[in-house]
């Protein structure tokens, strides 16, 4: 079914982009699609996925957070002090969770902007 709804899109945007009926042709596809965009249900799932989105982003710096912890913990353990070329992994499994975390909230802040880019678009 996923295959089949990729395909008819990929098909409609190809035909979009390749038409020579003219702007009178494109102007009644772009209707036909801001209509079908803009219907209660499309607009129920798309923001059933945007805050499923959130939701799950929310989990990632938490989880990276608390994995950064554990490994920084078992080199400790391991050694029984921390040597400075540990130290330096463990800095860095430190530094590539906030990096994960600045992600992660960028990614949930864009998708936030695309949802809203999206309601603006359907009010014109």
């Amino acid at each position: 079914m996923r295959g089949k709804l990729l395909f008819i899109t990929g098909g409609l945007v190809g035909y979009v982009l390749g038409a020579r009926a003219g702007r009178k042709r494109y102007d009644q596809i772009a209707s036909a699609a801001s209509d079908l965009w803009s219907r209660p249900p499309v607009q129920r799932r798309v923001n059933e996925v945007r805050d499923f989105a959130l939701e799950r982003v929310g989990d990632v710096p938490g989880a990276l957070f608390e994995a950064g912890k554990k490994v920084v913990s078992a080199v400790q353990d391991k050694t029984g002090t921390v040597k400075s070329t540990e130290a330096g992994s463990a800095t860095a499994a430190g530094k590539a969770a906030a990096a994960a975390t600045t992600s992660a909230k960028a990614a949930a802040a864009s998708a936030d902007s695309a949802a809203t880019s999206a309601a603006d678009a359907d009010s014109q």
